[in-house]
């Protein structure tokens, strides 16, 4: 794709659940061509 503008959403996890579960919203903003914007959702 062609993309301009990704939009992800997070559940915003810090400490030790990040680093279990990983962060896909992070790698893809590390490794993605274009904008990212990761908005947090509430839980």
């Amino acid at each position: 794709m062609n993309a301009d503008l990704i939009v992800l959403g997070s559940h915003g996890r810090t400490g030790l659940g990040r680093f279990l579960l990983g962060s896909v919203s992070e790698a893809v903003a590390r490794h993605a061509r274009c904008s990212v914007q990761i908005v947090r959702i509430p839980s």
